[in-house]
């Protein structure tokens, strides 16, 4: 009876495991999505306020790199920590 426990006890473990990764993948993607769009729209409303057609294309380039350069770096966190918190599951 307890190897039976068991067994249901992990494979309720990795079927949360794998539900917790759908999640977080899920959260990343929105996570790119907003750094883009927010970045984008950023640079364009500023462009717009300074007035001039340079302007505004300009800065709507520079907010589409930062609102990339922000998302890489986001999703590297993200990455780094659910890899980090899973060495630390194995090695206990």
């Amino acid at each position: 009876m307890s190897l039976f426990i068991n067994i249901c006890y992990n494979f309720n473990s990795l079927a949360m495991d794998k539900r917790w990764a759908v999640v977080r993948l899920i959260g990343i993607g929105w996570y790119i999505v907003a750094c883009i769009i927010l970045g984008t729209l950023g640079g364009h409303w500023i462009g717009q306020k300074l007035g001039g057609v340079g302007y505004e294309v300009t800065l709507t380039i520079v907010g589409l790199i930062l609102g990339l350069i922000a998302a890489f770096v986001g999703v590297y966190r993200i990455i780094k920590s659910t890899f980090t918190n899973n060495n630390d599951k194995g090695n206990s």
